[in-house]
């Protein structure tokens, strides 16, 4: 599969989308947003992916829709077009928001620069997100005008609380370096140097774990958010009962009694 406004690949189970437009900081058009929709799509299909890794090129993530002059939806905003405003944030942004927050594996952001309006938000979107002190977010949405176009308002109340969420909506102040660990916007910071190692050593030690457990707990963290415990206590009987059905869980029982590294097949 080829793209033009970003690069996809496979290796070792894991899929890596990264935003490829540096010249423009990463930011997105209607091409980038219905190529992000297709690769997410791809990876969410493909059974021998296990985690996905989103990122961006060169100096930046993602900060958000390109507003430079140019065709397309690139002018959305200029134009005051509402419908046409309306439409390009259902099937573009929003729908990337969508894939990777219903992704059923495991997602992490590897955030290298600006993550900007709908660029915080995809970030946001992700399971887990690692930074190099180069990491900045900013809603930006209300120094356009505009509120928070990909489910911003949504996740990030979840990420850092609604106050939090308040106070960096309405000021579209940047939030950077240690502050977003703090904050739980963050998991890690790591140096710029050290950011795609360290990335990319979780991405494969998560890769190795059994793909059913982990997507069946990914669903569980989900639901915990918009149900009481009885009821998740219920799913994960049943959770359970479905993993200790796979040959993975024989397998990680195996390997334990055997002292050794279990090999999951995802079966």
């Amino acid at each position: 599969m080829t793209f033009e406004t970003l690069l996809f690949t496979k290796q070792e189970h894991v899929a890596w989308l990264t935003f490829n437009r540096p010249h423009k900081l990463n930011a997105g058009n209607e091409q980038m947003w219905a190529e992000a929709v297709s690769a997410l799509r791809d990876a969410a299909e493909d059974n021998d992916v296990r985690v996905v890794v989103i990122t961006g090129a060169g100096r930046a993530f993602c900060v958000g829709a390109d507003l430079s002059a140019g065709k397309g939806g690139e002018q959305i905003v200029e134009r005051h077009d509402p419908l046409a405003l309306q439409t390009g944030l259902k099937h573009g942004p929003q729908q990337v928001v969508r894939l990777l927050y219903n992704m059923e594996k495991p997602t992490i952001a590897m955030v290298n620069g600006d993550a900007v309006g709908a660029g915080f938000d995809f970030a946001l979107a992700c399971d887990i997100r690692f930074g190099s002190e180069k990491a900045r977010f900013m809603v930006a949405f209300t120094r356009l005008g505009l509120v928070p176009g990909a489910g911003g308002a949504w996740l990030m109340a979840r990420a850092m609380g609604a106050a939090r969420a308040a106070q960096y909506i309405f000021s579209a102040d940047f939030i950077q370096g240690a502050r977003a660990v703090e904050m739980g916007i963050l998991n890690e910071m790591f140096s710029a140097d050290r950011l795609e190692e360290e990335t990319t050593a979780f991405a494969r030690r998560l890769s190795k774990n059994p793909p059913v457990a982990l997507r069946l707990s990914k669903m569980l963290l989900r639901k915990a958010q918009e149900t009481d415990l009885d009821t998740l206590l219920e799913l994960t009987a049943a959770c359970q009962a479905i993993c200790i059905s796979t040959e993975d869980n024989k397998e990680g029982v195996a390997a334990f009694r055997e002292k050794r590294e279990p090999v999951f097949e995802g079966r």
